[in-house]
């Protein structure tokens, strides 16, 4: 019988956390909770004794917690960060200052399509198990895409992290270095407080498009949580979920009883995500749960799988919409807040599908009631998330506005009559005399 303890303990970096870390490397880190801290502490302390190291990674939730910081001014031309989904301040602060750079993918793609070769990768991972696997953990759906390009694999093991079921796992055949570690991975911070009038009413409005046995995919933020509220109040039966990410409201609506998975025509009777964000509560009920199972960001974001679901609802969130239907979700003109992640993968791949759905839903103004989040154009130099090509279901507080397929005058008006009454003249007027895309607005009845 092969002796896999020996194996593991041959791969043991000790204090030597750095013995792979070279000069002018291409190293990726997993991120979030999957994100190797004890590696990228040491990195960061020994980061002024490398040059032009270049660090690809995922959204990092973490480093705020890491002193020194890796993305600090003081280590310009010793680490130059790529990001692949940015949610960090300090991140998107590097950016906008030079020393950092954002990588546009689709998630789906973002692993399988990566176009360098991977000189060190290293990422959180669950110990290893008495047939000498690891488990890669919360964020292995990620991470599991950019192994095959990897030259050198060093994981960091915690016993804190989860054991996840699904194609999450990594044979010690194919580690080169282990490094033992034990923290608590990150949690996201819970709701401090019962959702607004405005999420209230825009949950309300999202929950009648979804139906008895519909395959659920919901993105992060405030929100979700009226919305899975709503659904818990609703009566809406059997449920299933395809998700870019695991969040509590799985776990929430799983012990309502909401969620079986039993209508799924494709992994029946389990949920499947990439990843898993939120509380220890989340992190509890995932843990060798048969029922949770985590699967490549390639399958689980592929537009062609999600099709192949039973009546896909995509539940995602942008910043702005102008009246053509294009979505920006990632920032304003050439300022860059985020990553697109799986929000096209999902929303498209749902519209694809037979009695599936694509939603967009947002508030309707933004600075306490000020600004219009419908607005005629998006700013010079936006990047659109959504195409118009691709856009289905618009959401707000006002109503709800079916945009597939429709020609540009009639969206103007659809969009027009969900915005917050305040703007809807002045909207009106653009359509009318800028972009001419629609005739006297008020005599066609909206």
């Amino acid at each position: 019988m092969t002796d896999f303890d020996s194996q593991f303990r041959a791969r043991l970096l000790g204090e030597d956390v750095l013995r792979y870390v070279k000069d002018g490397q291409l190293i990726y880190v997993n991120g979030a909770t999957g994100f190797p801290n004890r590696f990228m502490q040491q990195m960061a302390a020994a980061a002024t004794g490398l040059h032009d190291v270049r660090l690809f990674h995922p959204m990092r939730r973490e480093t705020a917690t890491l002193d020194p910081d890796p993305t600090s001014p003081d280590l310009a031309g010793h680490i130059f960060h790529v990001s692949d989904f940015t949610y960090d301040a300090s991140v998107r602060k590097a950016i906008h200052e030079g020393r950092a750079s954002y990588r546009p993918t689709h998630s789906s793609d973002g692993g399988r399509r990566f176009p360098h070769a991977i000189d060190l990768l290293v990422a959180a991972a669950a110990p290893m198990d008495r047939h000498g696997y690891f488990n890669l953990g919360a964020f292995g759906g990620w991470i599991s895409d950019f192994i095959p390009r990897a030259r050198k694999l060093v994981l960091e093991v915690n016993p804190k992290q989860p054991h996840v079921f699904g194609e999450n796992y990594v044979h010690v055949s194919r580690v080169d270095g282990v490094i033992e570690a034990d923290y608590d991975i990150v949690e996201l911070p819970q709701s401090s407080g019962a959702p607004s009038e405005i999420e209230q009413r825009i949950a309300a409005n999202v929950v009648s498009l979804v139906e008895d046995g519909a395959t659920l995919q919901v993105g992060a933020g405030g929100l979700p949580e009226a919305i899975v509220n709503q659904l818990a109040a609703s009566g809406i039966k059997d449920l299933g979920v395809h998700t870019e990410s695991f969040f509590d409201w799985v776990v929430t609506l799983t012990e309502a009883g909401i969620i079986t998975n039993s209508r799924k025509n494709l992994d029946v009777g389990r949920m499947v995500a990439a990843m898993a964000i939120g509380s220890r509560r989340l992190y509890d009920f995932v843990d060798r749960n048969p029922g949770a199972q985590i699967r490549p960001f390639s399958y689980v974001n592929e537009p062609r799988i999600i099709a192949r679901g039973h009546k896909p609802v995509s539940i995602n969130a942008t910043l702005q919409i102008d009246l053509q239907g294009q979505c920006a979700s990632e920032g304003f003109g050439s300022s860059h807040h985020g990553g697109i992640g799986g929000q096209w993968n999902f929303h498209y791949g749902s519209g694809l599908a037979d009695g599936g759905k694509g939603i967009i839903a947002l508030p309707s103004t933004a600075k306490q009631g000020t600004v219009s989040r419908i607005v005629p154009t998006l700013a010079a130099g936006t990047a659109v998330s959504i195409t118009r090509n691709d856009i289905h279901y618009v959401v707000t507080e006002w109503g709800i506005a079916d945009l597939r397929g429709k020609p540009l005058d009639e969206r103007a008006k659809l969009l027009i009559s969900i915005a917050h009454p305040s703007f809807r003249e002045s909207l009106e007027r653009a359509a009318r005399d800028e972009l001419h895309v629609i005739g006297d607005v008020l005599q066609a009845g909206v």
